[in-house]
């Protein structure tokens, strides 16, 4: 069985210059997803920080070296064979400002989404794909909004423009199986998985119950088991005194291994960079990328 091992990412994806590109094209992680674009109330995309803006008026505004070394992520040696852009996160407004964006009037809500070739919000994302054609999907981390009109109109405008969908839920299991199963059952194949956040607020999820709602609102044919992909939080905090060890996060994947998931991902390369050399795995023990990387893919085998 082939392993589908990702790593979220923030700043260092953007600041951090060939030898990120390089760490990462040498860790055995199959994914790359770029944490966190931003969606501004204007349409305005912007990477992990308010200053760093991406796209503005339907043209890429961001630094122009990051398509160049994004796209060379896939190329060569390398392990990488997918790029995911992920939106939302914890305390932000990407989600109520797609839903004023795409339902600008009541009128419009729910049955006539604003998300046609005319609109900025359009116009902004073709731009993004436009730029850097390398990225496969887009990720859907909504924490704050949990509208499905909202969900399904922005993800139908993605996949019009060339971009499949990723969902990375931690809680609300029927939002993101009645999105799922929309999307899903009129385009197959839109939505390919379920980064399921295991950390933080998640660190409850079973991804066995996961599997089993998905199965239930998607049918008997359907590969629940290997649409979902959990996700754990490396060493981090103050001291990197938090979250788990290679050999843990080893441990954990080996008892999910039953339940037939087919990978996994790591939260967060910035923790990674920060706790590398700190030692709080004990003197010795590898700490980097593919380490951790090493880690999903070894529990899984």
């Amino acid at each position: 069985m082939s392993v589908m091992s990702a790593i979220y990412g923030g700043g260092p994806f953007y600041t951090g210059g060939q030898a990120v590109i390089d760490d990462l094209k040498a860790s055995q992680f199959t994914t790359v997803v770029a944490w966190a674009m931003h969606i501004q109330a204007n349409a305005d995309l912007v990477f992990n920080d308010p200053t760093n803006v991406l796209v503005q008026n339907g043209a890429y505004a961001g630094d122009p070296a990051w398509p160049g070394l994004l796209a060379d992520l896939k190329q060569g040696q390398t392990s990488v064979n997918r790029l995911i852009f992920s939106v939302g996160g914890w305390g932000v407004q990407d989600f109520p400002n797609l839903k004023q964006l795409i339902f600008p009037s009541p009128s419009d809500y729910p049955n006539n989404p604003q998300t046609g070739t005319g609109t900025v919000l359009y116009q902004n994302f073709a731009a993004l794909k436009a730029a850097i054609p390398t990225i496969d999907a887009i990720d859907f981390d909504d924490e704050t909004l949990y509208d499905e009109p909202t969900t399904i109109a922005f993800a139908n405008m993605l996949y019009a423009i060339g971009f499949n969908v990723t969902f990375c839920p931690y809680t609300n299991t029927s939002f993101w199986t009645n999105c799922l199963k929309a999307l899903n059952t009129a385009t197959p194949g839109l939505v390919t998985g379920f980064n399921l956040q295991c950390y933080a607020g998640g660190a409850g999820n079973d991804p066995s119950s996961w599997i089993s709602a998905i199965q239930t609102a998607m049918g008997s044919g359907f590969d629940a088991a290997g649409f979902v992909f959990p996700g754990l939080w490396c060493i981090n905090g103050n001291g990197c005194s938090q979250g788990q060890c290679p050999s843990s996060i080893q441990s954990t994947f080996a008892g999910w291994k039953s339940t037939g998931i087919g990978g996994g991902f790591i939260w967060l390369y910035d923790d990674i960079q920060k706790c590398e050399g700190s030692g709080a795995c004990g003197g010795g023990v590898a700490m980097g990328s593919q380490a951790y990387a090493d880690a999903i893919i070894n529990g899984l085998s």
